[in-house]
């Protein structure tokens, strides 16, 4: 077997990264909220591969069926090229997250093809070449991305299938030839793993903050559901009055009274802007409150003052921020501390699945939803009318 300089340099870095992110993520109680960002950003980073720039903020309030602010500059077209570019990522984040029939059958003949191209190689030189020739064969992009990471956990590589690692950047312009392109796919591994730890890292680090003042809040009350609630909102960022209060199996207003508590400890913030009984409002940790900035309009100016919008200023929902300018000039190269992990006996993952499974039945109906308006048939039918022929409700 031989490989050149370049691709072992290169392998080596991928390797280190991603073997990393997956020793974080053993016995991790955030695993689920992690997978649940990185397939979303994933997507993210797949629809701009293929020409569609999808902002992460506005496609989390998408996938949850928020309605989204408009520009005041954006004209229809541009308004239609975006919901299309948001709709394009849910889909792409459907292989990963809940794939119908036919897409598990294009990604296991994916990762089949993998393996073929697979023997007497490293696993991430492998998938770099069988990515390459299922691609020149005109094989599906979406399929051979979603196959990588299963084929690295097949391989003994990874621990656990993380959909973030898929080389998806390598599928960009540049040199096509084999050694380029492992060189260039091996990059893209890198890079992604690097930044899922880091992602990893930021919401451990949001959740212990999080805790320490709930814990301060009930003191040494063992009955209080204040620290669940944080779990729950660690875990499912973007979570609705009548969620949690299933999740906890506790009353609609005994959960209410909890998000109202955790807003007043500056721990959540109600990300969707709306007021009223009537309405649906979600909730957050205080990471994603700029979610608001892309659903709701800002308020009028009560006084007099400047005219226009004032400027908008969203920050990463997982970006590393300095505490201190001399945190700030530390050099790069300097492995930051990992934090304490906190304990993972007092999650509770019952919650969590029922939480994890409402949502994967969210983006099962969005996705019937679109499919039912691409046909030319309308969204909802109302009292009295009747389904067109030779279709069927659903």
């Amino acid at each position: 077997m031989f490989v050149s300089g370049e691709t072992v340099a290169a392998l080596e870095h991928a390797a280190i990264a991603v073997g990393r992110l997956d020793a974080a993520l053993a016995g991790n109680p955030l695993r689920r909220a992690w997978t649940f960002w990185s397939e979303l950003d994933a997507a993210r980073r797949h629809a701009e591969a293929d020409g569609r720039k999808v902002d992460l903020f506005r496609l989390a309030a998408h996938l949850h069926g928020l309605p989204l602010r408009l520009g005041d500059t954006t004209s229809a077209p541009e308004r239609g090229r975006e919901i299309a570019g948001l709709n394009y990522a849910i889909e792409l984040r459907s292989w990963m997250a809940a794939p119908d029939p036919e897409q598990v059958r294009l990604r296991d003949i994916a990762v089949d093809s993998l393996r073929n191209c697979g023997s007497g190689q490293p696993a991430l030189v492998a998938a770099a070449r069988g990515m390459l020739d299922w691609l020149a064969g005109q094989g599906s992009r979406p399929a051979i991305r979603t196959a990588v990471p299963l084929f690295l956990r097949e391989r003994g590589v990874t621990i656990h299938a993380l959909a973030a690692v898929t080389g998806g950047d390598a599928l960009r312009s540049g040199s096509d030839d084999p050694d380029g392109f492992a060189v260039r796919f091996l990059d893209a591994v890198r890079r992604e793993a690097a930044d899922s730890r880091d992602m990893l890292l930021t919401m451990e680090r949001e959740w212990r903050d999080a805790r320490t003042k709930v814990g301060r809040r009930t003191g040494a009350r063992s009955t209080s559901r204040l620290p669940a609630a944080v779990d729950l909102l660690a875990a499912a960022p973007l979570l609705s009055i009548s969620a949690l209060a299933e999740a906890l199996d506790c009353s609609i207003e005994g959960a209410s009274r909890m998000l109202d508590a955790l807003v007043q400890l500056e721990v959540a913030a109600e990300v969707t802007g709306r007021t009223g009984r009537g309405a649906r409002r979600l909730y957050g940790l205080k990471r994603l409150l700029p979610i608001r900035a892309v659903t709701t309009a800002p308020q009028r100016r009560t006084t007099i003052g400047q005219r226009g919008r004032p400027k908008r200023v969203l920050t990463a929902p997982f970006a590393e921020l300095t505490d201190s300018p001399s945190m700030a000039e530390a050099t790069p190269d300097v492995e930051p501390a990992e934090p304490a992990r906190l304990a993972p006996a007092s999650f509770d993952f019952d919650a969590l699945d029922r939480l994890v499974a409402a949502a994967d039945e969210r983006t099962r109906n969005v996705r019937r939803l679109l499919d039912r308006i691409a046909r030319g048939y309308k969204p909802v039918l109302r009292n009295g009318e009747t389904e067109e022929p030779g279709t069927s409700t659903f």
